[in-house]
């Protein structure tokens, strides 16, 4: 379900519907092999893009922000298979209220139709908010597409420390953040652009002039 929070069908649903539909595949006679992937995984990373600017275009607000096509590929290429919830928060990360107001979420790739929702029903939108791209945590920023040389997002993971009754008063529950993936540098990049044959077909282009004349 990626329509809100909720998860269902849960784990133990599924396996009571099979249970309920194949009674002897766990009976102990086969060996099971399943690809949950995105079930295990998406509901547990999102992405946050700060809005660069906005503007008004074709009757509706669009809001441009970092998070588009080169993260978000799927959604961005096939929309209608791959919707996302979509949250709107102040530069503070406090959840954005008022009224609501139809915007388009884009990104920053050099093509028109580098959108990740349309018409979405959200607070207006200012330049430095941010906006996030909720149940990312499969297929996204696993996956980016090097479009435009846009750098790959650093990508953060967080633990929650578990309580005890012997434990101080306000440990409990402590978060603590960590780097998981850095940042694509402008090094990388410019590394994987061919920074380290930029003089090949110059060189070439000279030895055939010498060889001319």
């Amino acid at each position: 379900n990626f329509a809100d929070e909720t998860v269902h069908p849960t784990y133990a649903d599924y396996v009571a519907a099979l249970t309920a539909a194949a009674p002897g595949l766990f009976s102990g006679r086969y060996a099971l092999v399943t690809e949950f992937g995105r079930s295990l995984l998406a509901k547990n990373g999102f992405i946050g893009a700060r809005v660069e600017y906005t503007k008004d275009a074709g009757g509706r607000r669009i809001a441009l922000t970092h998070a588009g096509a080169q993260t978000a590929t799927r959604t961005v290429l096939m929309p209608d298979a791959w919707p996302l919830r979509i949250g709107a928060f102040g530069p503070d990360g406090v959840p954005k209220g008022g009224p609501v107001l139809a915007q388009d979420i884009a990104g920053p790739c050099c093509f028109a139709g580098d959108v990740v929702a349309y018409g979405r029903e959200l607070p207006e939108l200012a330049e430095d908010d941010v906006v996030v791209l909720y149940d990312t945590g499969a297929y996204y920023f696993s996956t980016p597409w090097a479009y435009n040389s846009l750098p790959r997002p650093a990508v953060y993971g967080f633990r929650v420390a578990a309580g005890r009754e012997d434990e101080e008063p306000g440990h409990a529950g402590a978060v603590t953040f960590a780097t998981v993936r850095e940042p694509q540098s402008l090094d990388s990049i410019a590394a994987e652009s061919g920074l380290a044959h930029v003089d090949a077909l110059i060189e070439r282009d000279d030895r055939e002039a010498g060889r001319d004349g």
